[in-house]
């Protein structure tokens, strides 16, 4: 995971790898944080993930409206769920 600064909210990058030996979908919810009451949060769906391989997502936490966004943003990760095919 990557948290970056940008003027309009936290730019967040996620990767998850498959290890299963079937396609997954994983259900990610992060919340960016600064530790001084700033927080934003988001769920990321990776679908059918292959074998072997690595799913990424990226999106933009947060907004102008927020105030600035953090300098050294948090990453929490509030949930992971994987969901493997029953092939």
């Amino acid at each position: 995971m990557r948290a970056t600064p940008e003027s309009n909210g936290v730019r967040t990058e996620i990767e998850v790898a498959n290890t299963y030996e079937r396609d997954a979908t994983y259900s990610v919810q992060i919340s960016i944080a600064d530790g001084e009451g700033w927080t934003a949060h988001n769920r990321f769906w990776l679908q059918d993930v292959p074998p072997g391989e690595t799913g990424r997502k990226a999106a933009v936490i947060g907004s102008e409206d927020m105030g600035p966004a953090p300098r050294i943003p948090k990453i929490y990760v509030d949930e992971f769920t994987p969901i493997v095919d029953r092939k």
